[in-house]
């Protein structure tokens, strides 16, 4: 699924500690090491499930977003967010999607799209309903909709919750929001967590050529939360993420994680477009490349 700026991509490069996190440890031997290790350990993997997580409601948010595709059609044509791509659901035979009422003019609106019982699209296969609520046409400045799930898995794992998306575009740019609510996640083995996050997205500039995307800059801020048996996480941007649309790479800006109050931070640079950014877990610090 094409998406002008993709926030799971974004936070999900923490997770590749995952694979550096040998390198860090291989050369610790002793207990109180090996404690600092295990610690190390879980904090890595809090980031990459805090990323999964977020992942997959900010795959709910690109789905209401390439909504307004549809909308905009049924109100005539309307600025609608570079990227959107509603007919890519549409390659999944047997999608259905209403819209309650579907006249024009009467709002709010209801739409649900079923997925009923599997689309593959790209590596995610959806299964069940997002129902979304909005409250006017929603490419127009200050609309408001409201995704909820019914029934509603992504690659076998459950999603719940309620998420607000808000527009908060401008003559200065696109920008949007959103907020998740008492989210949950389960996995097919039963595991569970509870989510509660925000982002908000606004373009930096680019705005005064709206039919040039190569002259764009997005900023990425918000913060998160997950809970599960063993551990409580939260994820903020301390430093807004930077990213030109044409550079596959954020450019700048700081994530920082705390996992039962111990904290490592994802640092992207000073801007430049490259592959690298600086991990740091504890007293270790660590150059990883980004995937593309």
């Amino acid at each position: 699924m094409k998406h002008y700026f993709n926030t799971n991509k974004v936070l999900s490069v923490t997770a590749l500690a995952i694979g550096a996190i040998t390198i860090f440890f291989a050369c610790k031997k002793d207990d109180k090491a090996g404690a600092d290790d295990k610690r190390d350990n879980q904090t890595i993997a809090a980031a990459q499930q805090e990323a999964e997580v977020n992942a997959l409601y900010e795959d709910a948010f690109t789905i209401a977003l390439d909504y307004n595709t549809t909308e905009s059609d049924l109100n005539g044509g309307n600025r609608k967010a570079p990227g959107s791509t509603w007919n890519d659901y549409s390659r999944c035979e047997g999608v259905a999607l209403s819209i309650d009422p579907a006249d024009f003019q009467t709002y709010p609106k209801t739409i649900i799209i079923d997925f009923k019982g599997g689309c593959t699209d790209g590596n995610r296969t959806r299964k069940g309903k997002l129902k979304i609520v909005v409250d006017k046409i929603f490419v127009s400045p200050g609309a408001v909709a409201t995704v909820t799930f019914d029934n509603y898995y992504v690659n076998d794992i459950k999603v719940e919750g309620t998420q607000t998306i808000q527009n908060l575009s401008s003559g200065d740019g696109f920008g949007y929001s959103y907020t998740v609510a008492e989210g949950k996640l389960t996995w097919p083995n039963g595991h569970a967590v509870t989510y509660s996050g925000n982002r908000t997205l606004t373009q930096k500039e680019g705005a005064n050529t709206p039919w040039v995307i190569s002259d764009d800059i997005y900023e990425l801020k918000g913060n998160g939360s997950l809970k599960d048996s063993s551990v409580i996480a939260t994820v903020a941007i301390k430093s807004g993420l930077i990213r030109k649309i044409v550079c596959p790479y954020v450019g700048k800006g700081v994530v920082e994680l705390s996992v039962n109050s111990f904290k490592a931070s994802l640092d992207y640079g000073n801007g430049d477009c490259d592959n690298k950014a600086v991990l740091t877990v504890g007293d270790k610090t660590k150059e990883i490349t980004l995937p593309r």
